[in-house]
């Protein structure tokens, strides 16, 4: 057969040169990681993408240089990678320079329901940073408590609920002889080789008694003011790692997590800490114990410093048992696990690829050939943890070659804990390595400086005071200097991080200390209603209170009381009260405003109503009988009025407390209506209450001529008048402070005050004059009349003794 030629160029008609790829994705990693997207991710998208695509992995060694690689390219925007597989712990560190690209739309648009499928403290905390998600899980990391059942079987001993029953355990086994292996024991196996794993285990222990509410209130610092958690609870820490290192294995201060897991499959070690993924080793089938790790009946009073007992209310989320109390638990996700980010300096076109290939490599289908991969194989020694909903299903562990039973007490403890709402994460804002350094060397020092002798209280707390200045002193040097680093101060990343930023630092604009002011003036009024209610009680048969007509005095005094008792929902905020209360204030307010005003002129009307008719009648010299229960009709009928418009507002559109944003971190409270209806029913209120002021005023026009003892349309006029002023200057600031909740309650209370001793002391002042003046008079006329008939019977008698002397 010919061989056949063609003209052109070599490369062209060589039919078997592969298809170069049109996009390389370049990921940055470290060394440690880098086999899992070479060997695992990366063949698997090539594939996927019909070998379109590369995936280009740079890898270097050491997490400090991991670390400053990723935040550097951020400072900088170099945009030298595409991608970046790292531990979350940098994502404080990046993303106030938007190293990172924001996923969240991509998400929602192409990725929602998987994203659903992981557990919400990967999705929501870790993969977060104020309210964007910035990073794709690939790995679940959560430490669990490892055990030896068959020794503890053996000596009668269950799974250790706290860290003093695992003391004890450690305690009691240590060094004895098991018999079915001849074996010495070590009681408890926990590498703490300087610079590895060890702050891990410390805050495990710590964060047991310093994290009862959720993460967002911190486990090491607290999110409100960046305090250091230590003061007595890592004292404690202290005094439990002391027994730990006295009960452990010989060389835990020369090894790292090697020291854990081997000596629990050599049968020697009967309880360690580790992370999950030591269970796909498969250490000691049908003898593994896996549960969560122990709990702290004691936790920290972040007021105090001092540790307290755990109570419900204390640790809403602890677990009570019969013979010890309750327990606080804190399930640690140590290390966060492996994530993948979107380098933010790249191309959008970088950006699209570079989403596609994290979210193709953490979807259900991709991440359950790691999380759960065939006993034995190369994803088994990868060492990848759940972090999906989907990755709960215990029958496709048995599937793969694991027990059925580990199997259920290792999906069981990684459940509870992932979906615990008091989880622990890590601080991961800048200089989290520092501070998770400076923890660690203070539990070497002191395990360093008390071996082989027997620790003192004051022995820890000088490391505990070190600790904390050193902490304290990172802080102060990073935020000296993040000014002129164009980034944050350490505190506000901390809390974008936690996901409280905005709630922490919200300038509520709450009423605050004035609101204690406005009380006092609503108290004054009450006291005085009360006062002058009382005298009327007391008075009623005086001529004075009895002609003014007691029963319409009393109504003005509740008329008062009903009015300034709306003071206090108007000082109502969301400081110290629930949603439910807040709202039946905001509706109250109505409802005491409008009955109030009501009550009051109601009764001035029906009392100058009567006393009208009355002279009126006797003007045309007839004669009339008005009762009180006749001039009550006109009353009931106002009061009737005002009660059908307040209930119809409040059933359908009640006042409700609401908190309107001006923007991102401020806001004001403020009772509000849910719709437009209201306007109708308050215009309808106004114009009824209107007409009855004005019906007074004529009612007491047509009294001017009465007496001021009978009438008193003088001080009804006065008040009215008064009320006039107040209303046409109170009115407008009411609208110019409006946005300001402080100013504007104090200028309703000032209004409401005003008007209300207005009313009173007009009312009531006059009478309490006349009803003196009359009382003086009365006594003076009284003694008189004593002294002169004293005098005519002195004289009397003076007279029938000289008539008797003369006899």
């Amino acid at each position: 057969m010919a061989n056949t030629t063609c003209d052109c160029p070599a490369p062209s008609c060589n039919t078997t040169t592969p298809v170069l790829p049109e996009a390389v994705i370049k990921v940055f990693t470290i060394d440690f990681k880098a086999p899992d997207i070479t060997e695992l991710m990366g063949p698997r998208f090539e594939e996927y993408k019909n070998g379109q695509v590369k995936i280009d992995v740079s890898v270097v060694s050491g997490f400090d240089t991991l670390f400053s690689e990723i935040e550097n390219d951020a400072r900088l925007g170099l945009g030298l990678f595409d991608v970046f597989i790292t531990p979350p712990t940098i994502m404080g560190s990046v993303a106030p320079y938007n190293g990172f690209t924001d996923l969240t739309t991509y998400i929602q648009e192409n990725y929602l329901e998987e994203w659903l499928d992981i557990f919400p403290g990967y999705r929501e905390i870790i993969a977060s940073y104020n309210g964007k998600i910035l990073m794709t899980p690939f790995d679940g990391d959560l430490l669990h408590l490892f055990y030896n059942k068959e020794i503890l079987d053996y000596y009668n001993f269950d799974s250790p609920r706290t860290w003093q029953e695992y003391n004890d355990i450690a305690e009691q086994v240590h060094g004895k002889i098991f018999p079915p292996t001849n074996k010495t024991l070590m009681g408890s196996c926990i590498g703490r080789l300087p610079q590895c794993a060890g702050p891990y285990w410390a805050m495990q222990v710590l964060s047991s008694m310093t994290q009862t509410k959720g993460s967002s209130e911190g486990s090491l610092f607290d999110t409100k003011d960046m305090s250091p958690l230590t003061n007595d609870a890592l004292v404690e820490t202290l005094k439990i790692f002391e027994k730990q290192f006295k009960y452990g294995h010989p060389t835990e201060l020369e090894g790292c997590i090697e020291i854990n897991m081997p000596a629990m499959k050599d049968e020697e070690c009967v309880l360690t800490l580790n992370w999950g993924n030591a269970f796909l080793s498969n250490l000691i089938p049908g003898k593994l114990g896996i549960d969560k790790a122990p709990g702290s009946q004691k936790v920290l009073d972040r007021e105090t410093g001092k540790l307290v007992t755990c109570t419900k209310e204390l640790c809403p989320n602890a677990v009570y048992y019969d013979d010890i109390g309750f327990v606080n638990y804190a399930p640690y996700a140590a290390f966060g696990g492996w994530s993948g980010a979107v380098n933010g300096n790249i191309s959008d076109e970088k950006k699209k690829l570079a989403m596609e290939f994290l979210t193709f490599s953490a979807s259900k289908e991709q991440s359950s050939k790691l999380v759960i991969p065939q006993v034995g194989s190369r994803e088994a020694d990868a060492g990848y943890d759940p972090y999906r909903l989907s990755h709960m299903n215990e029958e496709d562990y048995v599937k793969q070659g694991f027990d059925r039973e580990t199997t259920d007490a290792y999906l069981g403890t990684i459940k509870e804990g992932l979906l615990s709402p008091n989880l622990v994460v890590d601080i991961r804002f800048p200089e989290a390595t520092k501070m998770m350094s400076i923890l660690d060397t203070a539990v070497i020092n002191h395990l360093n400086e008390t071996k082989g002798v027997t620790a003192t209280d004051q022995m820890r707390r000088d490391i505990v005071k070190d600790a904390t200045a050193d902490m304290k002193k990172v802080i102060s040097e990073y935020d000296s200097r993040a000014h002129m680093e164009k980034s944050e101060k350490i505190l506000p990343q901390y809390q974008k991080l936690r996901g409280v930023y905005g709630e922490l630092n919200e300038d509520k604009n709450l009423i605050g200390d004035v609101r204690w002011i406005g009380y006092a003036l609503g108290f004054v009024i009450i006291a005085m209603a009360l006062l002058f209610s009382g005298w009327v009680a007391i008075n009623r048969k005086h001529r004075v209170v009895r002609i003014s007509q007691p029963i319409f005095l009393h109504l003005i005094c509740l008329g008062v009381l009903v009015l300034s008792s709306a003071i206090f929902p108007l000082g109502i905020d969301d400081t110290d009260s629930n949603e439910q209360g807040r709202n039946a204030a905001c509706a109250s307010i109505p409802w005491l405003v409008s009955l109030g005003f009501s009550l009051v002129f109601s009764a001035l009307f029906s009392k100058l109503w009567r006393i009208n008719r009355v002279f009126a009648a006797a003007a045309s010299l007839k004669r009339v009988v008005v009762t009180e229960k006749d001039v009550l009709k006109p009353f009931a009928v106002l009061m009737t009025l005002n009660f059908v418009i307040l209930l119809s507002w409040t059933l359908v559109d009640p006042m409700v407390f609401e908190r309107v944003y001006t923007d991102e971190l401020t806001s004001y409270g403020r009772c509000m209506p849910q719709g437009n209806e209201w306007k109708g029913f308050i215009a309808t209120l106004a114009i009824l209450n209107f007409i009855a002021l004005i019906i007074v005023n004529v009612q007491a026009y047509h009294a001017r001529s009465i007496n001021d003892e009978l009438s008193e349309s003088k001080y009804i006029g006065l008040v009215t008048l008064s009320m006039f002023q107040i209303f046409i200057v109170g009115v407008p600031l009411l609208v110019i402070v409006y946005n300001d909740p402080s100013a504007y309650f104090f200028v309703w209370c000032g209004i409401i005050f005003i008007i209300c001793t207005t009313i009173l002391l007009l009312i009531f002042v006059p009478k309490i004059v006349r009803w003196k003046s009359k009382s003086t008079n009365q006594s003076a006329t009284a003694s008189r009349f004593s002294t002169n008939t004293k005098w005519s019977h002195g004289n009397n008698a003076s007279h029938a003794s000289a008539h008797s002397q003369q006899e």
